[in-house]
């Protein structure tokens, strides 16, 4: 199953994830215009956007997704069915960001120096871009393939107290690990799993990627506090101008 066709389940998972939003807003605050979110989902930063004043766009590749996002937002906001590696819209922005991991969802190094084209191709000469994914963890990724693991904490999907169960099975050459989420309801784990698949992208091949679609890191933070990143951050974020 696909967890990107279930959107009423995507957003009971996803109702309290706000530790993202302040970031957001601190550095879409600075600039003027459009903006430009890249696989967004059901809408979950969009109205952080909008209540700045700020034109928003939103791509997504999941049509049950972008049809919530469009009931939501009405006539506010734009969304557009589209691939972040490979699109070509009518116009530039002055922001561009891609939300929590979604970057991850680029599997192959071509797909990602696709998708940082296409973002370049797409921002303003004096356009912002902001980019937060996680930093391999070896203890996440090399994970008993036998044993569930919470991926969540407790949530309320249609009335009933859930969480997400997951396991895991990572692939050293291709930095691609496959996950399988079970969703439990009272205590019961579901038997049909959720796939999805995630490609590893390490600090060190980000500076290249980046640099590599002339992009000039501005900023490098290890939180959603803004702190610098370093050898115990759990994040790499990014804020990058053109060069």
């Amino acid at each position: 199953m696909n967890i990107y066709t279930m959107p009423d389940l995507y957003d009971a998972i996803h109702k309290d994830y706000n530790w993202d939003i302040e970031l957001l807003r601190t550095v879409a605050s600075r600039r003027s215009g459009s903006v430009l979110e890249l696989a967004s989902g059901t809408g979950r930063l969009t109205k952080c956007i909008l209540d700045l004043g700020l034109d928003y766009t939103g791509l997504e590749l999941s049509k049950a997704f972008l049809e919530v996002s469009k009931k939501k937002y009405t006539d506010q906001a734009r969304f557009v069915l589209g691939d972040m590696c490979d699109f070509k819209l009518d116009m530039e922005f002055n922001f561009i960001f891609i939300g929590f991991n979604s970057f991850l969802h680029n599997l192959t190094l071509i797909d990602a120096k696709n998708c940082l084209r296409c973002i370049s191709e797409h921002l303003e000469v004096e356009g912002k871009f902001l980019l937060s994914i996680f930093i391999p963890d070896p203890s996440f990724l090399y994970r008993d393939l036998n044993t569930l693991h919470p991926a969540t904490s407790f949530f309320q999907y249609k009335n009933t107290k859930c969480r997400i169960m997951e396991s895991n099975e990572y692939d050293d050459k291709s930095q691609v690990n496959k996950l399988t989420w079970y969703l439990e309801k009272n205590g019961q784990i579901m038997p049909d799993g959720y796939h999805y698949s995630m490609r590893m992208y390490y600090p060190h091949e980000m500076d290249i990627l980046l640099a590599e679609a002339d992009f000039r890191i501005e900023e490098k933070m290890g939180d959603y506090d803004g702190s610098p990143m370093d050898s115990e951050s759990g994040m790499q974020i990014y804020i990058c101008g053109k060069d």
